[in-house]
């Protein structure tokens, strides 16, 4: 009579590969540490049944996987997407089951271990399966047993620690700003950060104060025994400015002419010169 076969559940291959949780383990070290429950009889720490339930797993985790909950069982399964047809890993509490090889299956499964504080696992399965558990689990801190590491194996599992103690991100600590006179110099100057606009509004402030200063050299040149006139005079052109400028007018900056031109009198003759007399007007004699 041919033997049976063993019944394999649906979506998982003949031979699963798992991560549990390492009760034994965790039970002799607490036996270690207290004597006492070993002459009562208690061959399992009381914390080993924490985080136990099936179904708790990192939120991040739960957003990328699909799940499934056998009516059965209860036990839930999750997939990679909506169409695949079989699962990631399933979840039975104490164990996670896998067919799959995945490093990024392995780093998830892991990852369930330490969120549920499991801190001793057993794997088993393929080699494949077992070293890429322990290379991670280890990695995490975690104790793992169900893997003889080679040495070549623990090289890498210190290359990897090593590498992750390098990427590591650590605060950033801002040094104290220099009260020297060079500190400047480290400074980027505060032109190159303003904006063609703020540039532009910057160039036409400079402009209308040209502007006063000519209107206010005029005035002072008239008004010099007045010095309150020329006071009210510059407040109300300043005043005009300022609603110029902020209407968005433009200005031109003031030009200054050469001095050495000479100046025209008011009556539109030219000034005469010191030292030069103007030849007398000839009659005509044609009368």
């Amino acid at each position: 009579m041919a033997a049976e076969k063993p019944v394999v559940p649906r979506g998982m291959s003949k031979r699963s590969n798992t991560i549990a949780q390492d009760a034994a383990a965790k039970s002799a070290n607490a036996a270690q540490s207290s004597p006492e429950a070993t002459k009562k009889g208690k061959s399992i720490d009381p914390s080993v049944l924490q985080a136990a339930s099936s179904g708790d797993i990192p939120d991040a985790l739960r957003k990328r996987y699909f799940s499934t909950t056998n009516k059965w069982s209860g036990e839930p399964a999750y997939f990679t997407s909506a169409q695949a047809k079989e699962p990631a890993f399933r979840d039975q509490g104490r164990r996670l089951i896998t067919s799959s090889e995945s490093d990024e299956v392995v780093r998830d499964l892991v990852a369930i271990a330490r969120h549920r504080g499991w801190s001793h696992v057993h794997v088993t399965g393929s080699e494949t399966f077992r070293r890429a558990a322990w290379l991670e689990a280890s990695r995490q801190g975690l104790e793992v047993r169900g893997y003889r590491p080679s040495e070549r194996d623990l090289q890498e599992l210190d290359r990897v620690r090593r590498d992750a103690s390098r990427n590591s991100i650590a605060p950033a600590v801002t040094a104290p700003a220099s009260r020297e006179p060079g500190r400047d110099r480290r400074q980027p100057d505060e032109a190159s950060r303003q904006t063609s606009s703020e540039q532009s509004r910057v160039k036409n402030a400079r402009a209308a104060q040209s502007q006063l200063r000519v209107i206010e050299t005029v005035v002072r040149a008239a008004l010099f025994d007045n010095p309150d006139a020329v006071a009210r005079v510059m407040k109300v052109a300043n005043d005009k400015v300022q609603t110029h400028l902020q209407a968005g007018r433009q200005f031109q900056a003031a030009k200054v002419r050469d001095t050495s031109v000479r100046a025209v009198e008011p009556s539109g003759r030219n000034r005469q010169e010191p030292g030069k007399e103007r030849a007398p007007l000839q009659r005509s004699r044609g009368r």
